[in-house]
């Protein structure tokens, strides 16, 4: 191209630089437009459905609200037959109730006869739109038997009973005969039905009427998948009048793999009848028939865990401790089952057999336990103690792994209680087997854990200084809540160490004393509470080693001095805790006390520091004086605290605490005897100081004996009791539950009487007492330390053991001043006291130590060791002791009758003391 010049324009042309299409592009252009097709195919049959919908309404419509204007008879009754056909709910939706009725009896000869399925499935729906029960039966007189359409009428059922405000008898009983009928009765399809919650509903009676017609009837689902307000639907038509045996397998099929949990609050009433007695008896009935593999004592574990208190749990295994043969059929199982710690829990017959045997430890006196009558023998209960035992202690000391199975735990629960029984019946431990519960394994037994000692220690002192504090709270159940499981906690801080790495034999052991020490003998036992002083001596200075040491310590270094204080004869106790008891540990420290009588201070002998007729004698005062009324007796003169006591009197108890602590840890023998129960209480620190029934056996025998005799009495002997949830106190009546003045006892609720009656009396009567006996106590004597021992233990170690004197051992570990082993006189009395009864030699030992029995340890612990003095050649003078310091002044008679006679004389007239 030229331009003016006569040059050439040159053009620029931009070729692109698209590549050629390649094979791949061209099919996913032909898939993209193959789907852009299918959409606009899809659209248009969208709107060909919603047109023709559209039509359809505006027909049905027209033709319903003019369906016999205009026509012939003859065309009127031809259009009416289809009517139901073609539209069917919507009939109901666009006439009134008398027109639809019209229109159906009209209908009825040929919706009856009509072949197929058709009519039924509309009727179906129109029932499921009813507002009331007016058209139910002409609608079901309308459909065709022949043809059953199970699962829409069903649905029409259930949807009817969700809006009916209305349901008579005469229409229940044809809805009910249509689902025998059509074989739905026991049928998968009919729980649906059953599933219908009435609290949702405006209208609720009818469906609950409905639900009793269908219990008449005996008419029941098959429980393919148990819920919650399928039960207690079940449960309504239970507690209204059905009581078959149907409707008890339906209602045991429930409890299948689920824990009720309330759905329904109007019908939890209802679900309370399944935990009467004749409820329980049939279900127990089929566990024991076995002739249903789905009812099995799986269903009695989820059938316990859903009931709504703790005391119908209690209903249900004093039912089944009533019925010896479910009880043994219960134990044949747990004979053929083998306990496996790679479980996560119990079979169901072992968790069941666990909980009966609980209650049957618990509510059986000691006759009834040892008797052959009770269905479960002493014999059964020997044998499957030793296989529990076994597991225990295996699963503790040879498990691969820490073991913190919910199996050992449940196990060992019962097993403790089992050893708690028999501490005081021996139906294990018997003369024959003295060392039942402690394990013979040599390695086991020869394991020293005192390195594990002074780590567990060491941890308690963080926690025991958090206890201090808390203690001065008011909330004194708030702090035994925080506080029980003290001794848990330390042992899982300590087995963090070994999180990685299999724990050691040591720490293994220390796991075993702490969790189930009767499986370490009682002597060794014995030996770690002392060694556990030992190191808390140490930690405060307090050991010989460490008094030397302070005497070299520079001012405000740690250690105690001895604790000195003047304390009036007249009033010990009173003088005793003004004194001592905000010294807090310190009162583990050496005490110097001067007493002081009606002529002045005394001059008396010191035993070393150990103070020992200070303790003695506060303890006389304390416990076995009515000076402050701070205990009580029962029928065998065993001591526990007073029930009423003011805030003076707590105090006291808690200083009381201390003083026995003191005696514990300085090694001091005191004569008192306390209650089992109160002894069974210091030791349950880690569950809260809480007593059972059987407890009540060493409170108040008596009354023990009534109350378990409620248990066998029918429920008219009962009701001629007339008994309430109130009892009678020295300080007015008290409500055991609320309002329970006026709740009288009834057979179902006797157990749950007992049990409040002797949590009353063991427990919420004595609580603020135990509390500060116990806190006082644990100032001095860790509640670990105690807890190693049961009752019988902890009071030998309170006063020493009771079946002899060991003789040879008092004569190894006796001190003479101005006499030899050789003199006539020394040879005479060992000789006296070898002739003497045990009970003279107890008097003995009384009459020298003020104890009436030997210490644990031997007498190479009594501190200070026990010595005899010359005390002249004045013939007249009879045999004269200072306890104090286990002193016998002995005169030198050289004559064996009469120093036998002498020494008879001193010991039955208590001439004890001679503070020269």
């Amino acid at each position: 191209m030229l331009n003016f010049t006569g040059h050439t324009r040159r053009r620029n042309i931009n070729l692109g630089n698209r590549s050629a299409t390649t094979k791949q592009d061209l099919l996913i252009k032909a898939k993209q437009e193959r789907d852009r097709r299918a959409q606009e195919r899809q659209n248009e049959g969208a709107v060909r459905v919603i047109q023709t919908h559209l039509r359809k309404y505006i027909t049905c419509d027209y033709v319903i609200k003019h369906w016999n204007q205009g026509l012939t008879p003859m065309e009127e009754k031809e259009q009416i037959k289809h009517l139901v056909l073609a539209y069917g709910p919507r009939i109901y939706e666009h006439l009134n109730p008398p027109q639809v009725f019209d229109i159906l009896q009209r209908s009825q000869p040929i919706l009856s006869s009509y072949p197929g399925l058709l009519g039924n499935i509309q009727l179906c729906r129109m029932l499921g739109n009813y507002k009331d029960d007016t058209l139910v039966v002409i609608t079901l007189s309308a459909m065709n038997a022949k043809f059953r359409t199970n699962k829409e009428f069903v649905e029409g059922l259930t949807s009817f009973l969700r809006h009916t405000k209305s349901l008579s008898a005469t229409t229940c009983n044809p809805l009910c005969e249509v689902l025998n009928v059509w074989g739905l009765n026991r049928t998968e399809e009919l729980q649906p039905l059953f599933e219908l919650n009435s609290n949702e509903l405006t209208f609720y009676r009818p469906l609950l009427e409905f639900y009793q017609c269908l219990g008449s009837l005996n008419i029941l689902p098959k429980i393919t998948n148990p819920t919650s307000i399928l039960l207690e639907n079940l449960s309504y038509i239970y507690a209204t009048g059905s009581r078959s045996d149907d409707l008890i397998y339906c209602i045991a099929s429930c409890f299948r793999d689920i824990v009720h949990s309330p759905a329904n609050p109007q019908l939890q009433e209802s679900f309370s009848k399944l935990y009467e007695k004749s409820f329980i008896d049939k279900l127990a009935r089929m566990v024991e028939e076995d002739q249903h593999e789905e009812i099995n004592p799986g269903t009695i574990v989820y059938f316990m865990q859903s009931a709504p208190e703790e005391n119908l749990k209690n209903s249900i295994l004093m039912t089944l401790l009533s019925r010896p043969l479910f009880f043994k059929k219960l134990f044949q199982d747990v004979q053929r089952t083998t306990l496996d710690l790679n479980s996560l829990h119990l079979s169901a017959s072992y968790s069941i057999f666990i909980k009966l045997l609980e209650m049957h430890l618990m509510i059986s006196t000691d006759h009834e336990l040892l008797s052959e009558n009770s269905g479960f023998t002493i014999q059964q209960l020997v044998t499957f103690t030793t296989y529990l035992k076994d597991f225990v202690f295996d699963s503790l000391w040879n498990s691969a792994n820490d073991v913190k199975s919910e199996i050992v735990d449940e196990t060992l629960s019962l097993l403790h209680k089992i050893y708690l029984r028999d501490s005081r019946l021996h139906f294990c431990s018997t003369k024959a087997e003295p060392d039942y519960w402690s394990n013979k394994d040599q390695e086991f037994l020869n394991v020293g854990i005192f390195k594990y000692i002074e780590d567990y220690e060491r941890l308690y002192r963080d926690f025991a200084e958090r206890r201090e504090e808390m203690y001065t709270n008011d909330e004194d159940q708030a702090v035994v809540d925080e506080m029980s499981s003290i001794k848990f906690k330390i042992l899982d801080q300590l087995s963090t160490s070994f999180k990685h790495t299999v724990s050691t034999r040591q720490f293994r052991k220390l796991q075993i004393l702490i969790r189930a020490p009767f499986f370490i003998p009682f002597e060794q036992r014995v030996d770690l509470f002392y060694a556990f002083i030992s190191l808390d001596k140490q930690r405060l200075m307090l050991d010989e080693d460490s008094t030397i040491m302070n005497m070299f310590m520079p001012w405000g270094m740690p250690g105690m001095g001895r604790q000195s204080a003047t304390i009036s004869r007249e009033h010990m106790l009173e003088d005793a805790c003004n004194a001592f008891n905000s010294i807090g540990e310190r009162f583990k420290a050496k005490l110097a006390v001067t007493f002081v009588n009606e002529f002045g201070p005394e001059v008396g002998i010191d035993g070393g520091g150990i103070t020992k007729e200070f303790l003695t004698s506060v303890s006389d005062e304390g416990f076995n004086s009515d000076k402050y009324g701070l205990f009580q007796s029962n029928d065998n003169y065993e001591l526990y605290p007073s029930t009423s006591v003011d805030s003076q009197q707590l105090r006291y108890l808690w200083f009381l605490g201390k003083v026995l602590g003191k005696c514990l840890y300085d090694h001091v023998l005191i004569d008192v005897t306390f209650a089992d129960f109160f002894l069974k209480k210091l030791l349950n620190y880690s569950t809260r100081f809480t007593s059972s029934i059987d407890d009540m056996c060493s409170l108040d025998p008596t009354l023990y004996s009534n109350l378990v005799k409620l248990l066998s009495m029918s429920a008219e002997e009962i009701a001629s009791l007339d008994l309430t949830f109130e009892i009678t106190t020295d300080n007015g009546p008290v409500e055991l539950i609320p309002n329970g003045s006026k709740t009288r006892v009834q057979k179902e609720t006797v157990l749950y009487y007992i049990v409040k009656v002797s949590d009353y009396k063991l427990n919420r009567s004595l609580f603020k007492q135990i509390f500060n006996f116990h806190g006082g106590m644990s100032m001095i004597i860790a509640p670990h330390w105690m807890e190693m021992f049961n009752s019988v233990e902890l009071q030998m170690l309170i006063s020493g053991k009771g079946k002899d004197v060991d003789l040879q051992d008092l004569k190894n570990n006796t001190e003479y001043g101005g006499f030899s082993q050789t003199d006539p006189t020394i040879r005479h009395f060992w000789q006296i006291l070898e002739e003497f009864e045990r009970e003279e030699r107890f008097s003995f030992i009384k009459f020298v130590t003020s104890v009436p029995r030997a210490p644990l340890q031997g007498f190479k612990s009594l501190e200070p060791k026990f010595g005899i003095r010359n005390a002249g050649s004045e013939l007249e003078r009879l045999p004269t002791a200072s306890t104090c310091v286990n002193l016998l002044k002995l005169p030198d008679y050289r004559d064996k009758e009469l120093l036998k006679k002498k020494l008879l004389y001193a010991i039955n007239s208590g001439a004890r003391f001679d503070l020269s």
